[in-house]
């Protein structure tokens, strides 16, 4: 069964999914109780509703969070930096495509994470500035789950692209899907994007 369809039946059946605790007690009543469905599923939930607040923040207060595990790690040229690596856009990974995509509908702040605790750091010193009044996480369903917990609590609007395939290294992301989590609401604040679309491609270095 569909996340989708797992969400309406959970819907009516009256289910509290307000809190990834309440989704994973709603899950196991139906006998869908796998850890990956319920982050999966809490994710989604938290896209939605968080959807109407996010558009209204323009693309240059929203912090784009980039994990790691997507880099060319025998290769990459990139330095780590105070607030992550900082790409050079090589053109070894994705993670290039994804920024020189980022600027070209007005996004300023990429992070390339290799984990939690950095965002922590950037959020601590960046939300109470007010630079960053919304953010896109990329990364698999456990950490976005955790993300979008935190952030609720912030009162930070999150909209998250899952990976495709999880782990610390040799990652890969659906880069329309990413495409897609980064327009959301940028065509109030842009004129049409008429630039050649981003190529889809998952990080070619990769065996």
């Amino acid at each position: 069964m569909s996340p989708e369809r797992i969400i309406a039946k959970l819907l009516a059946l009256g289910a509290d999914l307000s809190t990834r605790s309440a989704v994973r007690a709603a899950l196991s009543l139906i006998s869908e109780d796998e850890e990956e469905l319920t982050d999966q599923i809490y994710v989604e939930l938290k896209n939605k509703a968080y959807k109407d607040d996010f558009v209204k923040i323009p693309p240059e207060k929203r912090a784009v969070f980039i994990p790691q595990c997507l880099r060319n790690i025998r290769s990459c040229p990139a330095e780590f930096g105070k607030y992550g690596f900082e790409c050079v856009k090589c053109g070894l990974c994705v993670i290039g495509d994804i920024i020189e995509y980022c600027e070209k509908i007005g996004y300023k702040q990429f992070y390339i994470v290799p984990g939690g605790s950095l965002v922590k750091k950037i959020l601590k010193e960046m939300v109470p500035k007010g630079e960053i009044k919304a953010a896109i996480g990329i990364a698999c369903w456990s950490e976005l789950a955790e993300a979008a917990e935190k952030l609720s609590m912030l009162k930070i609007p999150l909209q998250a692209a899952p990976l495709l395939r999880a782990g610390c290294i040799n990652t890969l992301v659906d880069i329309e899907r990413v495409k897609a989590t980064l327009e959301i609401g940028t065509e109030r604040y842009n004129k049409p994007i008429t630039c050649k679309s981003m190529e889809t491609r998952k990080n070619p270095s990769v065996s």
